[in-house]
């Protein structure tokens, strides 16, 4: 299959603004971050269900299913930044039309819960973007490294070196060797909840990549192996890591250090020669 990728988006394009998930926390992230976007020369058209809740979610599934149907068929719209993560996405999915989603690709950024809908998109043959969400950009000082980035992409800079963080860790290897391919992954737990499904994830010749928040370190093993189990990892080519934000990893807990390291080497030997992959650890 081949991939569809969508248009480029520089300056004086329009973000379309969807809420597949949960909602916004404050009014002021939301205004914020499209301030963050005014301030670049980008336009804001917010999808009509964006602001709405119920319970846990942005709105009922068929709102935020309609939405997200809707921003992919507006002529007007270059572009799509999800509202937040949270949790809700995947309901969308059996009621989205794909075909005719990827009939009109256009890039698509989200991360955490939305993971899902980067799943069942990619099962579809168009390829997004695991990038910041709206609220992210627009907290009172979002990371310089992501958002650079983040509109080096939009605009259509999608290769290159992976620039260092001057706020962070630079990155590191764990395993030399070069490898290419499809990159694909998300949120760790999010990942593992589309086995089984009709999207789930074929990482066969990818570059895996995860990320995952407030979850121990033996809760990313589990996932892992139960990843290894399912046979998921035979013919991955590649492993990036991204942060893991509060996953119990600090200077008092060094046998986390050694327990995640020691998981991602497994991923290697279990699955290709260790000379023929790349390894990266980013915090």
């Amino acid at each position: 299959m081949n991939t569809i990728r969508g248009r480029s988006a520089p300056p004086g394009s329009t973000i379309g603004i969807v809420s597949p998930g949960s909602a916004a926390e404050t009014r002021a992230e939301v205004q914020r971050g499209i301030a963050w976007w005014q301030a670049k020369g980008y336009q804001v058209k917010l999808t009509p269900g964006a602001l709405d809740e119920a319970d846990w979610h942005a709105g009922t599934p068929e709102v935020r299913a309609r939405d997200l149907q809707q921003a992919f068929a507006d002529p007007q719209i270059d572009a799509i930044q999800t509202m937040r993560g949270g949790y809700g996405s995947a309901q969308l999915i059996p009621l989205l039309d794909l075909p005719a989603i990827v009939a009109q690709p256009k890039a698509f950024f989200g991360l955490s819960d939305i993971t899902a809908l980067h799943a069942a998109f990619n099962a579809a043959g168009m390829a997004t973007f695991y990038g910041p969400s709206l609220t992210m950009v627009g907290s009172p000082s979002p990371p310089s490294l992501t958002t650079d980035r983040f509109l080096q992409v939009l605009s259509g800079d999608t290769t290159g070196v992976v620039p260092r963080d001057p706020e962070r860790l630079s990155l590191i290897g764990l395993s030399p060797g070069r490898a290419s391919g499809r990159l694909l992954g998300g949120c760790l737990g999010d990942f593992i909840y589309t086995i089984g499904t009709p999207w789930e994830v074929d990482l066969d010749g990818a570059i895996f990549f995860f990320e995952e928040v407030h979850e121990p370190p033996y809760i990313i093993d589990v996932h892992l192996e139960q990843m290894r189990l399912a046979g998921m990892l035979e013919g991955v080519v590649g492993v990036v890591v991204g942060e893991l934000k509060d996953c119990d990893w600090s200077e008092k807990r060094p046998e986390s250090v050694s327990l995640v390291t020691r998981l991602i080497l497994a991923i290697f030997y279990a699955a290709r020669d260790a000379e023929t992959t790349d390894a990266v650890w980013k915090q």
